[in-house]
């Protein structure tokens, strides 16, 4: 829907999201779809597992070792490496889709099969998977950098 301005609401004319392999910010934005709120560029940094991953270790945030791989025997040397359970991010996923912890090269290999099939155009990224961890989300809305 058309929204004043010339920008448009963010979700699919027959209901839902739209579709964020076809239709991610980036893409959106090349087409001339003006996005309100955050920039496509923005959104991208956040969604793609690798480059977030990579902005948390430029500014010393403490991660699990992580790695973006693309085939199954470097996932697995990878998850040897660092020890089991390991956690299968893929990028540009709704609500953690295909996102899964992995105890062994049997369960990394169908998850990896299927993470690859949700996402194939942005990395797959494989990261330590710390038991007893607490993961705390916090949303902030800002308004001119405060």
């Amino acid at each position: 829907r058309h929204l004043p301005g010339g920008g448009v609401r963010g979700r699919h004319p027959l209901g839902g999201r739209p579709d964020p392999k076809q239709h991610g910010p980036l893409s959106l934005h090349k087409c001339g779809v003006r996005i309100l709120g955050t920039s496509a560029a923005n959104i991208d940094n956040a969604e793609d597992r690798f480059k977030f991953s990579k902005i948390l270790d430029s500014i010393n945030v403490d991660q699990p070792l992580w790695k973006e791989l693309q085939t199954i025997p470097m996932a697995k040397s990878f998850c040897q490496q660092v020890g089991y359970p390991c956690l299968i991010r893929p990028s540009y996923v709704l609500s953690g889709a295909a996102m899964k912890v992995v105890f062994n090269h049997e369960d990394l290999e169908v998850f990896l099969t299927k993470a690859c099939d949700v996402s194939p155009e942005h990395p797959v990224v494989i990261s330590k998977f710390v038991e007893n961890a607490k993961e705390i989300e916090v949303d902030a809305v800002a308004f001119g950098g405060k």
